[in-house]
């Protein structure tokens, strides 16, 4: 990984606090005002409706011009947003009518961030290191979103009302600054032949219902999502007293926080999970993590059920680091930005849908059979990841990208390292498979038929030596 990923990663930690800053401080800040359930609801949907109605959009932005160029101005859209909360709040301004409004319109640009940082990432992180990148990516968030963030927003609340909006500008300021010093290497792709920059707004949803791959990725992702919002919904009226488990509400803190501290162990692992038993299991092995979370209620309690759903987290957690490594090896890096908006609007798009199917059901259901129902439609997810997202299947896709010119960022940088590919018995092969580093890609032996196996191997070049090609 280069220097500038960690840039890139710097401004994604700073960027991700004042995004766990501001949404928790306007939160609590609308709270305190109303003491209303439904004000509290306006500015929680505010948070989350951008995934249904921005994502697709964030994502054709993010293919017509260059990543980083998108990234840093959404920061600083956001900056100007948090500002001017901040600043309604000390002149006491119409807060509680632009609260949700500004709220609405932070998220939709943190929508662009968020999909822009997986384009920078595949443009800047060469593929056999990308899952790694991901996971950090992901522990950026779960440590910097879900956890620095909110803290800081209390202590904050507590000083003044208008100083989690002040500080969480500035951090967005700041990140803009230090991603517009990356350099990827990639340029704008309108720049590359010439051609004009890809415009079609549905065409990132059209290709993830036309490939098996990334339509399963979808399917499993939304299905989880709802099941997990559906949980959520309902657990934390289940746990806290006086609820079954009778937890105190720092007891619950502490519960909710110990699962998102396994979910960020959990994607740090992953590359390493991923190298032992490929990408496939270790997708399925996602699903059984969160059905451990959404039985662990029912099948234990205390500190039993602290160790549970951290464990269930641990393994959940991987799900986002190796979804987004998927849809890079898969998709063409013309449409990436397209792919990965739709799919997140797929995804996570199906948290408000989710909570409000639990409120629902949670009127004339019993929580502990909708424990159940959750846990088995995680199971039930592992069906199609074994159908459709086999290693050969991922392998095949990636195949049939890479020799339509997807591979053709990693291969450049390939080349000027000096490295070429050969085949195991000496001869120079063109598969474009040499380069993925799936785990059957790299076992030393010839898949059915006999074609020979590829390998990427050092070269260095003698004087005078010609390159082979």
């Amino acid at each position: 990984m280069t220097g500038g990923f960690g840039r890139f990663l710097t401004a994604t930690a700073v960027s991700d606090t004042a995004n766990g800053v501001f949404a928790v401080a306007a939160t609590m800040m609308v709270a305190q005002h109303t003491h209303s359930s439904v004000a509290v609801a306006a500015v929680t949907v505010a948070a989350t409706l951008p995934w249904l109605v921005a994502a697709v959009p964030a994502g054709v932005v993010v293919d017509r011009m260059d990543p980083v160029r998108a990234l840093t101005l959404a920061n600083a859209g956001r900056c100007v947003g948090m500002l001017a909360l901040a600043v309604l709040i000390w002149t006491g301004t119409a807060v509680l009518v632009m609260a949700p409004v500004l709220v609405f319109v932070v998220a939709a640009l943190q929508t662009v961030v968020d999909t822009a940082a997986e384009v920078v990432t595949a443009d800047a992180v060469e593929e056999e290191r990308r899952t790694r990148a991901n996971g950090f990516l992901a522990v950026s968030t779960r440590l910097f979103y879900q956890f620095l963030g909110p803290a800081l927003a209390g202590v904050l609340v507590d000083v003044h009302q208008a100083l989690p909006g002040l500080v969480a500008g500035l951090a967005c300021l700041a990140a803009a600054l230090v991603a517009a010093q990356v350099r990827t290497g990639a340029r704008p792709l309108a720049a590359r032949d010439g051609s004009a920059a890809p415009t079609g707004w549905w065409t990132g949803t059209r290709l993830v219902f036309a490939r098996p791959v990334l339509a399963t990725l979808v399917g499993v992702g939304g299905l989880t999502t709802i099941a997990n919002s559906i949980f959520y919904t309902i657990f934390i009226v289940y746990a806290v007293k006086p609820g079954e488990l009778g937890l105190s509400s720092s007891q619950y803190g502490f519960l909710v926080g110990a699962t998102g501290v396994g979910a960020a162990l959990g994607a740090l692992a992953t590359h390493r999970v991923e190298r032992l038993l490929g990408r496939s299991w270790t997708l399925t092995l996602t699903r059984v993590g969160w059905a451990l979370v959404f039985a662990g209620p029912l099948i234990a309690d205390g500190a039993l059920l602290v160790l549970l759903m951290a464990a269930g987290s641990a393994l959940g957690g991987m799900w986002s680091v190796e979804a987004m490594s998927v849809r890079q090896l898969t998709v063409d890096r013309t449409d990436l930005g397209r792919v990965s908006g739709a799919s997140r609007m797929l995804t996570y798009g199906m948290t408000p849908v989710g909570s409000a199917l639990g409120g629902v059901l949670s009127l004339t259901v019993d929580a502990e059979a909708l424990f159940t129902v959750c846990a088995a439609l995680a199971l039930l997810a592992i069906v199609p990841l074994r159908l459709f997202l086999s290693d050969r299947a991922i392998d095949e896709a990636a195949r049939v990208v890479a020799r339509t010119g997807a591979g053709a960022p990693d291969r450049a940088r390939r080349a000027k390292r000096g490295t070429a590919v050969t085949t195991a018995t000496g001869g120079t092969g063109g598969d474009p498979l040499a380069a993925l580093g799936s785990p059957r890609a790299r076992r030393a032996t010839r898949p059915p038929g006999g074609r020979p196996r590829f390998l990427v191997t050092p070269h260095r070049e003698k004087p005078g030596q010609p390159r082979n090609r």
